[in-house]
């Protein structure tokens, strides 16, 4: 039976976010809240358990997952490239809702890249991801908590109801209202490319990368 807890997303106790970890650190998978939506979490260097959520999600492999880093010194262990639009726009949005997709480094697991070579990282705004993040001691998978392709509820009870015991903990943090998930921007290459258009607009995107394509 999987563990609920209760927590404040603007001021998280220690002691909630402890446990969490230690479930991530085991080979666990987390739903917690992020800045946008609640997100499936599992420790980014744990094949097994990157693949218990894409089961989960019952989501075709091939596609990059997310991660998410408690700082931005975490990226270079990701990439073996950051490219000066992805230097850019770490330095103008991060922390907050914008995921970059880089080429991946040879050591992250398939898992996470797919078929695709690239990841995704974001550092977010939220206090409470970026602790989970640094008590884990890992990138985190942070992937949208729901079936592909349905909608993403923003209650902890209905996403209980939607996945069932293949989560090992809930971290509650209300209801989340609906709103855009993250926007996501590929720097992989030499022309930025914008993925999704999300919280952060093409056009805020464009003042700072002036060569971005989408």
């Amino acid at each position: 039976m999987a563990l609920n807890l209760n927590v404040d997303t603007r001021e998280p106790a220690d002691r909630a976010l402890v446990l969490a970890a230690e479930v991530v650190q085991a080979g666990g998978i987390v739903v917690y809240p992020t800045e946008t939506v609640y997100g499936l979490g599992a420790n980014a260097w744990n094949p097994e358990a990157v693949e218990r959520v894409h089961a989960l999600k019952k989501r075709k492999g091939g596609k990059p997952v997310l991660v998410i880093v408690h700082n931005a010194g975490a990226v270079p262990g990701l990439t073996d490239e950051i490219t000066e639009a992805g230097r850019m726009l770490i330095e103008s949005f991060w922390p907050g809702p914008l995921t970059l997709l880089f080429r991946s480094g040879a050591h992250v697991p398939r898992a996470v890249t797919g078929v695709s070579g690239k990841i995704g990282i974001r550092l977010p705004s939220s206090r409470l991801c970026v602790r989970l993040s640094e008590l884990s001691g890992c990138p985190l998978i942070s992937t949208s908590a729901n079936i592909s392709g349905e909608p993403v509820s923003g209650s902890v009870p209905e996403i209980e109801r939607a996945l069932g015991p293949g989560v090992d903990l809930f971290i509650d943090g209300g209801v989340l209202p609906p709103g855009l998930p993250s926007s996501v921007v590929d720097v992989s290459g030499r022309v930025p490319h914008m993925v999704r258009e999300g919280r952060i607009s093409f056009e805020e995107i464009q003042r700072i990368v002036p060569t971005i394509t989408r």
